[in-house]
């Protein structure tokens, strides 16, 4: 059976989402089974590893989640059942609200030359 990755809420999320919108992948192991799973800090150049993040359900989530094969769920890090995302359009919604940035701008240190002191926009998370 072929999935059709986009409907009409919107498009399924995918490996290739967590590529183009620059995510980290995380490979790990449980019992001898290997799996990954995707994360995303807020805002995502935010070098602090206890900063809020999304993350992904793992590459074989979908069993559990009943969800298409080769799809995933992404939902706040830590914060129960908080800001669940099905589909592309949800992630960048729910990231633009929490950081005010879009989620495929550049985040490379020499964008525009700025260093984060001077840099006057702020980002607030809640």
């Amino acid at each position: 059976m072929e999935i059709d990755y986009v409907n009409d809420e919107g498009t399924l999320i995918t490996d290739q989402t967590f590529l183009s919108q620059g995510w980290e992948r995380n490979d790990d192991e449980d019992e001898g089974e290997s799996y990954y799973y995707w994360t995303l800090p807020l805002p995502k150049d935010n070098p602090d590893k206890s900063a809020p993040m999304l993350i992904s359900t793992t590459n074989d989530g979908w069993k559990e989640s009943g969800i298409d094969e080769g799809t995933y769920i992404v939902e706040l890090f830590d914060w129960a059942n908080l800001g669940v995302c099905e589909y592309e359009e949800q992630i960048e919604e729910l990231y633009e609200v929490l950081t005010k940035r879009k989620i495929y701008d550049r985040v490379s240190d020499e964008d525009d030359n700025v260093s984060e002191k001077d840099d006057d926009s702020s980002v607030t998370l809640f």
